[in-house]
């Protein structure tokens, strides 16, 4: 059985980097720090054994000094060894040197109790006769370890005895052992409590990590079920907060643009059926109604035809909507004179406004550079802000087109004396099949989806759009911006 680590659960993998990183780090470092501690205490306890020598070397030379005694028999000498010995858990023997002298390959009779021990390769004892002090380790007659060091008394003392000695410490290695055995175990309840310490750490880190993941995982399984309105609730100010905000925001667009494709769909149908409706109306009147008179025939056949071009025009301008959405629209890069443009289209423009008794007048800068643009998206862009121009504005009314160009681009505004827009239906003016007056959207001709049309060819070449109008009755002004040359271009 083989363990996957990308199938276990995030909080698993958490936890099984975070402590695995955290133990290994913790006991590399208690290694690393128990061998010094190891080495540390092995050298405080021989400074130790060394003071310790040192101290009962100045007891002892005091002892004899204030008392002329058999050393091997006397009472209060063995009592002061005994006494050394209880304090520094070792053996205090006093050693003739000129027995040690006479017999340095073979036994030496100690003194002060125990047996016999072997001399050979005793360096604390060499030291001792050259005057110094040092630590050396071998086992004693029993077999155990020890640590053995030893100091010369003084000559003063020597004399009175008429002996030259020294004193021998030898301690059981096991003291020490059990020194650093109890630094190690210090060391490692450190480390134990360190490691539930972090631990807990990780686990309380880790839950704050899953929490809102487990909250983004239900709030996507709501999204998946339909649930368009669900939001998930974290107010965190870190990356997952970043995350959860993102999400929400996903949530809500995609829950907009879901009621705006409901919307579509509806308006679409209705837009679709109205014409269809009349259509059928009218042609079964012309098939079966054989008291019709010729100038109701006429009549309906011109009402069949303009539903026919008004469907036409429906399709036309869901097929370029479409293409913009979809990001499937090649844009143009022809060089267009926009002067030359603006005039052409006024031109085109004029009959219908002058049927209406509305003045239009166009305000071209002195000089303008050529746009990169299509002639087509042009027309479509600014044929349609006219036409809404004229279209809601009164008879008798005027429409002004001024254009300027700067660094970026062309701006160009239209301004007309109409009816004016509210301020609650400024925000929507965009969206598909939006009308202002629903009440006489009938009456009023076009599909609905002008300045929708508008705004997608303005963002797909990179250009802008605002509407301004101060309420009903004061009239529209349009600024539009596009740009010299095309953001980008579709494939």
């Amino acid at each position: 059985m083989t363990f996957n680590l990308r199938s276990t659960r995030i909080r698993t993998r958490l936890l099984l980097a975070y402590v695995s990183i955290l133990l290994i780090g913790f006991a590399i470092i208690t290694v690393v720090a128990g061998g010094q501690i190891s080495s540390a205490a092995r050298a405080d306890y021989e400074q130790r054994l060394l003071y310790e020598i040192r101290l009962i070397d100045q007891g002892i030379e005091y002892y004899l000094r204030e008392n002329t005694v058999d050393v091997a028999t006397d009472e209060g000498l063995q009592q002061l060894l005994a006494t050394y010995e209880a304090q520094s858990n070792g053996t205090v023997r006093i050693i003739n040197m000129a027995d040690y002298e006479g017999n340095r390959e073979g036994r030496m009779p100690p003194y002060g109790g125990g047996g016999p021990p072997e001399f050979r390769d005793m360096l604390e004892i060499e030291a001792a006769l050259r005057g110094g002090l040092t630590i050396t380790e071998r086992q004693d007659a029993a077999g155990t370890d020890r640590f053995y060091t030893a100091a010369s008394l003084t000559d003063d003392m020597a004399n009175n005895h008429q002996t030259p000695m020294l004193v021998q410490l030898g301690v059981p290695v096991a003291n020490l052992s059990m020194i650093i055995f109890q630094r190690w175990a210090t060391l490692i309840i450190i480390f134990a409590v360190v490691a539930i310490l972090a631990v807990t750490a990780t686990l309380l880190i880790s839950r704050t990590i899953i929490q809102p993941l487990s909250a983004l995982r239900e709030s996507a399984l709501k999204l998946s079920q339909g649930d368009f309105s669900h939001r998930v609730a974290y107010n965190g100010k870190d990356e997952i907060a970043e995350v959860a905000k993102a999400f929400n925001e996903m949530a809500y667009q995609v829950e907009s643009m879901l009621d705006e494709q409901r919307a579509f769909a509806s308006n679409t149908s209705h837009e679709l059926r109205t014409p269809l409706t009349t259509i059928r109306l009218r042609s079964e009147a012309l098939r079966y109604d054989e008291s019709l008179d010729e100038e109701s025939a006429k009549q309906y056949i011109i009402e069949i035809d303009d539903e026919v071009s008004r469907l036409g025009s429906l399709i036309e301008d869901l097929t370029l909507l479409s293409r913009f959405d979809a990001g499937r629209a090649e844009l143009g890069n022809n060089q267009i004179d926009f002067t030359r443009f603006a005039s052409s289209l006024q031109q085109q423009t004029l009959p219908h406004a002058s049927a209406r008794n509305i003045q239009l007048e166009l305000s071209p800068s002195a000089e303008m550079p050529p746009i990169c643009a299509g002639l087509n998206h042009l027309t479509v862009v600014f044929r349609n802000l006219l036409d809404n121009a004229i279209k809601y504005t009164p008879d008798g009314g005027k429409v002004s087109w001024k254009l300027r160009a700067d660094e970026t681009g062309i701006y160009t505004t239209i301004q007309d004396s109409g009816a004016g827009i509210a301020p609650e239906h400024l925000p929507h003016l965009f969206e598909r099949f939006f009308r202002v007056d629903k009440a006489r959207s009938r009456d009023v001709p076009g599909t609905g989806l002008g300045l929708a049309l508008v705004k997608s060819i303005l963002d797909a070449y990179g250009g802008t759009i605002s509407v301004q109008s101060q309420g009903i009755g004061s009239g529209t002004t349009v600024t539009v911006h596009w740009p010299f040359h095309p953001k980008q271009h579709a494939v």
